[in-house]
């Protein structure tokens, strides 16, 4: 028995292999992490881009008077990547005026049943111009929810993701 655990001791062969089991995950989780990171940036970036084209349209009038629905219908055709956008979107728009909430952004509740809130905006009814601040927010699944970074993102109760997006015009009164 001695000599069979000294002979083991020294056998070298198959070393390689223990380096491999200790490093492979390591690299793993940098691959994971890196798709990851890349596919929420690209995603994150053409929701900005949707979010300002739509509120460049509403900047200079373009499409008539917008609404809640034509808003978030032109930020999901310009942000073309976007999975499930009209479900997954949800847009707050506040009077600067008004503080903004620092609770965090109102995003869609993707649980069965939920509710969404209500959400009007009158377009030139003002005497006086008003700076109005747009937030999205859009519901994302993690590519790879249990490694890397899809891991440790924070989610909610469905397992999604919040990326959240600014913009900001000006509501200008009616007949100016």
């Amino acid at each position: 028995m001695k000599a069979l655990l000294v002979s083991f001791k020294e056998d070298e062969t198959a070393t390689a292999t223990v380096e491999f089991v200790m490093v492979f995950p390591i690299i793993l989780w940098l691959v994971f992490s890196t798709l990851e990171a890349g596919w929420l940036m690209t995603q994150q970036t053409m929701l900005g881009r949707g979010l300002n084209i739509a509120v460049r349209e509403v900047r200079i009038g373009a499409g008539g008077t917008p609404t809640y629905n034509t808003i978030k219908a032109s930020i999901c055709a310009n942000a073309m990547i976007l999975r499930d956008c009209t479900t997954a979107l949800h847009l707050e728009m506040v009077e600067l005026a008004n503080p903004i909430s620092s609770a965090g952004a109102v995003c869609i509740n993707r649980a069965p049943g939920a509710l969404a809130p209500v959400i009007s905006w009158i377009s030139g009814s003002r005497l006086t111009p008003e700076i109005m601040v747009l937030r999205a927010c859009f519901v994302v699944d993690p590519l790879i929810p249990g490694a890397g970074l899809g891991a440790a993102l924070p989610k909610d109760a469905t397992g999604g993701y919040h990326m959240v997006q600014y913009s900001a015009f000006a509501n200008e009164p009616a007949g100016i």
